[in-house]
């Protein structure tokens, strides 16, 4: 395996300012490039010694061998943190041609009043978070925030309490957080039975996890602890059909989920270029095909960048998160203050935040942002 190769070549191309990469072979040469094609940067790894690297991502994405792979999500640690990323495995005129597009995006752990919630949100996460037993689900696909929303929460509630970290790939370092790799302890289930014999108040998951490690987790709740977990879904409504598939009926569900928030990333607006539009019947239409209600929330006035140097030379890479909080009564109806993901996009479109054809494209799900 070249996994520290390929840790290498990409930590070349971030420290270079280079978002994708390529590598394919070359006569007796894998050549490695990243950048544009006004600037582009060319390595000649040794065969030797790199004829293994697509064997690393195939590995890194969970792609059985020999093959090929379209726009996988991949995790890799080193000494600096995190790298994240996708990867395309492709066939070439010589052997394969690997495509690898890094995540740009800055972990960090924010106040929860500047990770994007307004403050009907804020107040139920902390009512949440006050709570000394219960679980507090973090949903959102790959490259969404759900990672530094986890940190977030967690920096929100160590203080004078024991708190444990479950990661499969660490990126920030808190103080009075104890940062366990659930893979020395043969997963989350086993890691989590660990650390309910250890004196701890709170646990935290970042980890993918399994419908039995969801059961652990419940039954960690259950026992007097506060747990706070990521799991991969588009939204809300998602995550709840994954937990409800683990066995778990509704009655043990709802006694310990305190809350289910679900997010999305979009491009931050450039407030440089922003001006007041008309998208047009077709935008709205688009939106509306796929989410009906959103007619009833379309905002009183919208926004387009008509693009400007800032914009231009920053690409875009501030990002801004939508949100939905799905939570349950006692009787196990759902909240009525429950409002989807597309409720928050088109409120923080009308504020000129994100833009709407963003909202647009997302809602045509044969596209990509």
């Amino acid at each position: 395996m070249s996994e520290k190769l390929a840790k290498t070549i990409c930590r070349y191309a971030q420290n270079k300012g280079h978002k994708h990469l390529r590598l394919e072979k070359k006569g007796n040469k894998i050549v490695f490039a990243c950048g544009n094609q006004e600037k582009i940067d060319y390595l000649h790894l040794n065969e030797n010694d790199s004829n293994n690297i697509a064997e690393t991502f195939r590995c890194l994405v969970g792609a059985a061998d020999n093959e090929l792979f379209a726009d996988k999500h991949f995790k890799i640690a080193d000494e600096k943190g995190l790298i994240s990323g996708r990867a395309t495995l492709l066939p070439a005129e010589e052997g394969e041609k690997l495509l690898i597009t890094l995540n740009s995006i800055n972990l960090q752990a924010r106040r929860l009043s500047a990770i994007g919630m307004n403050r009907e949100q804020q107040k139920l996460l902390k009512k949440a978070l006050n709570k000394k037993r219960g679980v507090i689900i973090i949903a959102a696909k790959p490259e969404n925030g759900a990672t530094s929303t986890y940190y977030s929460l967690l920096n929100a509630v160590r203080s004078n309490k024991s708190v444990y970290s479950l990661e499969s790939y660490p990126s920030i370092s808190l103080p009075e957080i104890n940062t366990i790799n659930p893979r020395r302890y043969g997963g989350i289930t086993a890691a989590l039975d660990k650390i309910l014999r250890l004196d701890s108040d709170i646990i935290g998951i970042d980890a993918d996890i399994s419908p039995e490690d969801i059961k652990s987790i419940w039954r960690s709740a259950a026992s007097g602890r506060l747990i706070i977990a990521t799991i991969a879904a588009e939204n809300a409504a998602q995550a709840l059909k994954i937990i409800k598939k683990t066995g778990l009926s509704s009655a043990t569900i709802n006694a310990q989920l305190s809350l289910l928030i679900a997010q999305k990333l979009f491009s931050r607006s450039c407030p440089k270029c922003l001006r007041q539009f008309d998208p047009g019947k077709n935008i709205k239409n688009i939106i509306k095909q796929r989410w009906p209600l959103a007619g009833d929330a379309w905002p009183k006035k919208l926004y387009s960048n008509h693009g400007c140097k800032q914009c231009r030379h920053h690409q875009r890479l501030s990002k801004t998160a939508i949100f939905e909080m799905m939570h349950f009564l006692d009787d196990g109806s759902l909240a009525k203050d429950y409002r989807p993901l597309i409720i928050d996009a088109l409120e923080k479109a009308g504020l000129g935040l994100i833009n709407i054809e963003d909202i647009a494209a997302w809602a045509d799900t044969n596209k990509k942002l």
